[in-house]
């Protein structure tokens, strides 16, 4: 028994990772000092060296007395020695350097040995503890002076981790180590990729500073760093995830890619957290959808989570831009409500102006906030203020602060304009659109109102119109401001 507890015991420390503590935690690791160099010579020769048996280092050696060794990458340096064939020199100069042709700092220098038979016949140079007395060179510079010969010189240090490896290749060029803390790098110099959710720092014997995973829930094997996240989050957090995959997106791959909805029957870090929005190509707008609900965007009429079906009231047509048009019950309602007249007393002088024929000024085109010629495709009834009418907009002559784009979208009349009779549209025509967004409710919505004008378009009138676009893109419209209209009706 006591010789099986023994094998355990031994079998314990050898599995050991001196990178981390019993309980798994990370701590400051070095690997174990050897023999970096060794060479020597016969006494009768002047500086005429041969390489070691422990590594083959690049050696130059001159005749006014030097050595130059390569070590063939670079090591932390705790001793240097240095055996001559007679009494040391009167003078000595030890000096290390980072890389080839690199600057070369000076270790250890000593003018002149005491005693007047000269100095000893054995030098050695250790590097005391402490971080600050620390010397890591890849090439070692030897100096000496006078009569004296090199028989020996042999250097030991260990690999250049940064404190996060317990073992290194020495043998290799360069040595790299074996990093731990989750680092990586010949010398462990930085973090892995996947592990940069924080800035690289090499371990101390106060704290061993190990590269810490981003957040990335499972769907990116990447990340980078960002400064200024982390100083933003009070130097807690700086990864950003890189490449996210199955269809996720953002910094943290935390939500669905634009056409991908959240699955909430899924956990976030799930491969199917985000599914396809599968919308209809005809009955919706786009091909992206609700990242909540997984709801596509309708085309008027239209209705399903998918688009893929007529509405209560509309019918199925063959019209791809308008795919559901009303029932024919609702379609005389329709014309009725948008194309009538009432004699009610309230309308008298109501309407902007009687007279549909008008002439287009500078003036006039530069009062306006928007000139377009759109199709007017379908209305309904929207609460008790307003009616809803499905317009496609065919050329943009004029913009507004916020731009009107082509194509199918919503636009907003006041049902008492269109009760009046100030704005006479029929579905299926095309009109010319005048109108001022000054007053509106919403400014990001197209209104329609008795301030405004819905002529039905001529085609003569398309080159008046650019004609009068470039005069506005030449500054025609300086100082001609536009009149400010009446309130409009609160609600939609």
């Amino acid at each position: 028994m006591p010789v099986t507890f023994a094998l355990l015991f031994l079998l314990s420390q050898a599995t050991a990772d001196p990178c981390y503590d019993p309980q798994g935690r990370p701590r400051f690791c070095l690997p174990p000092v050897t023999q970096l160099a060794a060479t020597a010579a016969s006494c009768p020769q002047a500086c005429t060296l041969s390489p070691g048996n422990h590594l083959d280092p690049g050696e130059t050696c001159n005749s006014n007395g030097s050595l130059t060794l390569a070590l063939g990458g670079p090591f932390l340096l705790t001793s240097v020695s240095l055996r001559f064939c007679t009494s040391g020199p009167p003078a000595l100069i030890l000096s290390a350097s980072w890389a080839a042709g690199g600057p070369w700092r000076l270790l250890w220098q000593r003018p002149a040995w005491p005693g007047a038979l000269g100095g000893p016949e054995r030098v050695t140079f250790r590097s005391t503890p402490g971080s600050k007395s620390t010397v890591v060179a890849s090439h070692l510079h030897v100096e000496f002076r006078g009569q004296a010969r090199l028989a020996a010189a042999g250097l030991r240090g260990r690999c250049q981790c940064h404190g996060h490896a317990a073992r290194c290749a020495a043998r290799a060029r360069p040595p790299r180590c074996r990093c731990r803390h989750h680092t990586t790098g010949p010398g462990c110099e930085s973090c892995r990729p996947s592990h940069r959710d924080r800035p690289w720092r090499p371990a101390t014997p106060q704290h061993p500073h190990p590269c810490l995973p981003c957040s990335c829930n499972q769907h990116a094997r990447r990340c980078r760093f960002n400064s200024e996240l982390f100083r933003l989050s009070g130097g807690q957090s700086g990864g950003v995830c890189e490449r996210c995959r199955h269809h996720t997106a953002g910094r943290h791959c935390h939500y669905c890619q634009p056409g991908f909805w959240r699955d909430p029957s899924q956990p976030i870090s799930s491969h199917k957290a985000c599914r396809a929005c599968k919308c209809h190509p005809i009955g919706a707008t786009g091909g992206t959808c609700n990242q909540t609900s997984g709801q596509c965007t309708c085309k008027l009429g239209v209705t399903g989570l998918t688009c893929n079906r007529c509405g209560p009231g509309y019918q199925q047509s063959r019209s791809p831009r308008m795919p559901c048009q009303r029932i024919p019950e609702a379609t005389t309602t329709l014309a009725t409500t948008l194309g009538a007249y009432s004699s009610d007393p309230q309308c008298q002088n109501y309407c902007n102006m009687s007279d549909t024929r008008v002439h287009m000024s500078l003036r006039r085109y530069c009062q306006q906030d928007y000139v377009l010629s759109a199709q007017i495709l379908a209305s309904e009834a929207v609460g008790l203020a307003w009616q809803r009418l499905a317009v496609h907009v065919l050329t943009v002559y004029k913009q507004r602060a916020r731009p009107v784009r082509r194509g199918d979208q919503d636009a907003w009349v006041p049902r008492a304009d269109l009760a009046c009779g100030c704005l006479r549209l029929q579905p299926g025509t095309d009109y010319l659109l005048l109108g001022s967004a000054v007053g509106s409710p919403d400014p990001a919505r197209l209104i329609l109102d008795r301030h405004g004008l819905a002529l039905p378009w001529r085609p003569r009138w398309a080159r008046p119109l650019r004609r009068l676009q470039q005069e506005e893109r030449a500054g025609g419209c300086r100082g001609l401001r536009a009149p400010t209209p009446s309130p409009r009706p609160e609600h939609y």
